[in-house]
């Protein structure tokens, strides 16, 4: 049988992935109302008190501001473009926002094993997030105007944000592993 935790951990990585999809195809059929409803749907369902964890809140906005800086950062330095620029064309898109705001929800959940194996975790989102963005190209939803140069910068930047985030959200994600020797967050 499988648990509720087990099968709440799966949704939550399978609703990030629809989310992700969803937001890129429809920025670039100019038709992002799916997304934005599945982004609200994920949120209220993330954040419902039987789902959330402690810091979900903090990392959620924690990650879209560090997102928004970071992807406005990279929109400046013409190292990216992206559809839909919407609300203003000189900063990262609000789909982009969403995107990163969703991320930081999946943090405590399906991406909870990242606290145990801090290393492999920085490296797969070092190059994971990027990646994900080079997916999107191919949706033509963004443009690494200068491929090489912007992969780099993505990838730095990732891998930054991963660290930041195996560090100082590290003890809050573990705050039962004292009690049970075993981590609340992972996948057992």
């Amino acid at each position: 049988m499988v648990s509720t935790t087990k099968l709440n951990k799966v949704l939550n990585f399978v609703l990030l992935q629809t989310l992700w999809f969803a937001l890129v195809v429809g920025v670039v059929y100019e038709h992002i109302l799916l997304g934005l409803g599945l982004f609200v749907v994920f949120a209220i369902w993330q954040l419902h008190p039987l789902n959330r964890k402690q810091t979900d809140i903090k990392l959620a906005i924690t990650l879209a501001v560090m997102g928004f800086v970071l992807d406005s950062l990279w929109l400046q330095l013409g190292l990216i473009s992206y559809e839909m620029q919407w609300p203003y064309s000189f900063v990262a898109p609000l789909w982009i926002v969403m995107l990163w705001f969703a991320f930081g929800l999946t943090i405590n959940h399906s991406l909870a094993w990242i606290f145990d194996y801090k290393i492999v975790g920085v490296i797969i989102g070092g190059l994971g997030g990027p990646m994900s963005y080079l997916a999107a190209e191919k949706f033509g939803a963004v443009t690494l105007n200068n491929p090489v140069s912007a992969f780099a910068a993505l990838a730095f930047g990732w891998t930054m944000v991963m660290v930041l985030i195996v560090t100082v959200f590290s003890s809050s994600a573990g705050q039962k592993q004292e009690i049970t020797g075993k981590r609340e967050a992972s996948w057992n």
